[in-house]
C-alpha cells in the first residue's frame, strides 16, 4: 500500500493495516531509520494498559502460591506501630 507524506510531514496509515493491527486513534508510532537511507521502521507503542498488564503478569509468576506480600507488608506495619508504642 502507497501513502503520500502531507506538507506538514503526516502520514495515514492504511485503515487494513490499522484494522489489521488493531491500531486505534491515540495509538503511538515510533518511528526509525533502518538499515538503508530509503527504509523506515516503523514500531508500535504498547499502551499503558498492555504495560500494566505485562507488569501484573510479571508478578504473578513471581508470586508463590500461598504468598501474601500485601497482607505481610501489613502485618509489617503492625508490629512496628507496636513496638514504637512499648518504646514510649
Amino acid at each position: 500500500m502507497t501513502t503520500t507524506l502531507t506538507g506538514k510531514n503526516q502520514v495515514t496509515v492504511p485503515a487494513a493495516i490499522a484494522q489489521q493491527l488493531g491500531l486505534l486513534p491515540g495509538a503511538q508510532l515510533d518511528w526509525a531509520v533502518g538499515d538503508r537511507p530509503d527504509k523506515i521502521i516503523i514500531t508500535i507503542k504498547p499502551t499503558r494498559k498492555r504495560l500494566l498488564e505485562e507488569v501484573r503478569a510479571i508478578g504473578r509468576k513471581s508470586k508463590k502460591p500461598g504468598q501474601d506480600p500485601v497482607g505481610d507488608l501489613i502485618r509489617e506495619r503492625v508490629r512496628d506501630d507496636l513496638d514504637e508504642g512499648m518504646m514510649k
